[in-house]
């Protein structure tokens, strides 16, 4: 059990200077080449726990984490000036379990599987929830919770990726559909490619399980789905699900630049039939055709019909016809067809 912090926090805006010196002590440099492959670290059996509450983080990535629980964040504080360097990162969730009568516990809400995350800088300022900076590695599965109280200490095991099942070509074939589908996803979507651009200097792209894992972490897809993904062992089968992933973001990017550019054809289109009726007015005005003010047709017609409820179908047809009317010629017998029309609907 770990003894409560809270005495050992009394005054909760830590100094600039106290920061600093954290930063000092905790930073550790990366690679010259920025290139994130798992070191020989040896990672700890017992893990301090740092929930996820959006989605799960994948090996590999190097990433900020906001420690939002104050508790939690008192002890990472306070550790981190001292041998603490890696975290277990795993994502909370509602348990499915529908014979469940009250509200699960944080436990109870912890996934299985999670990902060792190596802190590699860390920032608190006065009130503000803690920020680290963590260097994703390796998948690990829970055993036992060692400690929960006041906060969460795990007993883990590593998890080895299994890919003896899959052939070379097979792995590159669907390694060269991701990157495909990546592609098509970076033209339609401009935060796809910032985000690529962020993670292309980080991972090895050759690598179909890190390829995998990476392919996931780009897309929208819920936290449910990616922890799925993440709690894949064997490699062929998390490159399927990540394909998977991928082609129904696809889907869903494509679907939003049709609407977009629907939308933007019939606001287009309005602004242009916006702009030739008040040309026709003016034209209108300056020939003699029509009269300006309440006296003229149209206008007795639109009083009348702001006084009407109508449906959707009627104030169609019923604009319809004025349009018509403006168009027409006073001295036209059709005029006096379609102004009668309009005395009837209105």
């Amino acid at each position: 059990m770990i003894e409560s912090p809270d005495s050992e926090f009394e005054n909760e805006n830590d100094s600039q200077e106290e920061v600093i010196e954290l930063q000092e002590n905790i930073i550790e440099a990366l690679p010259e080449d920025k290139s994130l492959v798992v070191s020989e670290d040896v990672f700890p059996d017992s893990l301090l726990i740092v929930p996820l509450y959006d989605r799960p983080l994948f090996p590999k990535m190097l990433l900020p984490v906001i420690i939002s629980e104050e508790t939690l964040g008192k002890v990472l504080l306070k550790e981190l000036k001292g041998p603490l360097r890696y975290v277990g990162l795993v994502y909370s969730h509602e348990p499915e379990d529908d014979s469940l009568t009250n509200e699960p516990s944080i436990i109870e809400k912890l996934s299985k599987v999670g990902a060792v995350g190596k802190i590699v800088q860390a920032a608190k300022h006065g009130n503000d929830p803690m920020h680290i900076i963590v260097q994703v590695m390796d998948r690990f599965e829970i055993i036992d919770i060692a400690s929960e109280d006041p906060i969460i200490r795990a007993k883990v095991e590593y998890i080895t990726e299994t890919g003896e099942e899959e052939s070379e070509d097979e792995l590159k074939a669907f390694s060269v559909s991701i990157i495909n589908l990546i592609k098509e996803l970076v033209q339609l979507n401009p935060l796809f490619k910032e985000e690529l651009g962020l993670l292309m200097g980080r991972i090895n792209l050759k690598d179909p399980a890190t390829l995998a894992d990476f392919a996931a972490s780009m897309t929208t897809a819920s936290g449910k789905e990616l922890q799925e993904i993440l709690e894949t062992k064997s490699i062929k089968t998390r490159i399927e699900k990540a394909l998977y992933l991928l082609r129904h973001e696809l889907e869903v990017a494509k679907l939003q630049v049709k609407i977009s550019k629907r939308v933007e054809d019939r606001m287009s289109q309005q602004q242009r039939e916006f702009f030739l009726r008040e040309q026709l007015k003016e034209i209108k005005k300056e020939l003699g055709i029509t009269k300006e003010g309440p006296e003229s047709e149209t206008d007795k017609f639109e009083a009348r019909i702001k006084k009407l409820k109508l449906s959707e179908e009627a104030k169609e047809r019923i604009d319809e016809e004025l349009e018509k009317l403006q168009l027409i010629e006073p001295a036209s017998p059709e005029y006096n067809v379609t102004r009668t029309y309009l005395d009837w609907l209105t």
